[in-house]
């Protein structure tokens, strides 16, 4: 089965490594066919609850679908590849077009109409299957949707939203994917070792992973334990400690996600950030399992070698942040 999956365009690489990262959590066997800024399309021994799965997980992916033909985006092609893949369930029908190309959207949808709703009561309110259509620059993709992301909910537990509100953390959506880009699967046990008001831990834990957390401000630990109580999410541990001595706390967890202070409207306690950083890395290698990932928000891509002592660098992501600032986010593994 080949699923096409509508990405967001909020980052150019994100989007596509997010899917492929979240496959391999879930354990996945996957051949990427084709990607682009547009959608993604991976041949997948898939079923009803790996789509579900990929549904509740993913932040930067608007839809999944599975896919009937792709096609050259003119007309005359889509007519012809769709007379030649037929529906095989019944029911009503609605066609949707996402169009990124200079022709009109009610020109495609009129063409697929020709085909596909001969026979069939056209409901554009709840149709039994939707076909969505996705149109580039110089190719058609059509499928049949299967799920669609909820992005209402990253909007609902933003930071100044929350119990304990925090005007700095991660938006909900960016956090979620930095858990997803970590490869963390359902049971295992992340980590964010600089949690602050917990923003990472709850879209992990409302993955179902276990989490744990620390922080060197005690009023961050009890607002983070707030916050989880809030979303009902249970955690086996949240300690007040310097970055130093949490090895003293915690046994080797399968994920670490975290956003390194920055030293803006977070605090260091005065330590130079070059040194709190080298010390973080250290740690973050010693309780991170072998062959697992660490993902790391940093203030500047330079800072992103202080690892790389420790452990080796992945993938790199700058995401554009409020005003002029640019955070850095780092995938590292732990050979």
């Amino acid at each position: 089965m080949k699923l096409l999956c509508e990405l967001s365009k909020e980052h150019k690489t994100i989007p596509r490594d997010e899917i492929c990262a979240t496959l391999d959590a879930e354990n996945m066997n996957y051949t990427v066919v084709y990607n682009n800024e547009d959608v993604m399309v991976v041949d997948i021994h898939s079923s009803e609850r790996i789509i579900q799965r990929l549904a509740d997980r993913l932040a930067m992916t608007f839809v999944i679908n599975t896919l009937l033909f792709s096609c050259a985006a003119n007309l005359n092609d889509i007519t012809k590849c769709a007379k030649q893949h037929p529906l095989q369930k019944r029911g009503s029908i609605a066609i949707r077009c996402n169009n990124r190309s200079s022709i009109p959207s009610d020109q495609f949808i009129s063409c697929l109409g020709e085909v596909y709703t001969k026979n069939r009561v056209v409901n554009l309110t709840k149709p039994d299957i939707e076909i969505r259509v996705v149109i580039t620059e110089d190719v058609a993709y059509v499928g049949i949707n299967q799920a669609c992301i909820n992005s209402s909910g990253f909007q609902r537990r933003r930071g100044h939203l929350r119990p304990f509100p925090s005007p700095i953390t991660l938006h909900p959506k960016i956090a979620r994917v930095l858990v997803n880009l970590s490869r963390v699967k359902e049971h295992d046990v992340l980590l964010d070792p600089f949690c602050g008001t917990g923003g990472i831990l709850i879209e992990a834990g409302l993955l179902g992973v276990h989490i744990i957390g620390s922080d060197i401000e005690q009023k961050m630990i009890d607002g983070c334990r707030k916050n989880l109580d809030f979303y009902h999410l249970k955690t086996s541990s949240l300690y007040c400690a310097d970055i130093g001595d949490i090895v003293h706390y915690f046994p080797p967890v399968d994920a670490i996600v975290t956003d390194f202070p920055y030293a803006r409207s977070t605090t260091t306690k005065g330590e130079q950030l070059t040194r709190l950083y080298t010390r973080a890395f250290e740690t973050i290698a010693e309780l991170l399992k072998p062959h697992r990932w660490a993902v790391v928000g940093l203030s500047s891509k330079d800072t992103q070698r202080l690892g790389t002592e420790y452990l080796s660098v992945v993938t790199t992501y700058s995401v554009k942040s409020h005003r002029s600032l640019t955070r850095y986010f780092v995938v590292y593994k732990k050979e």
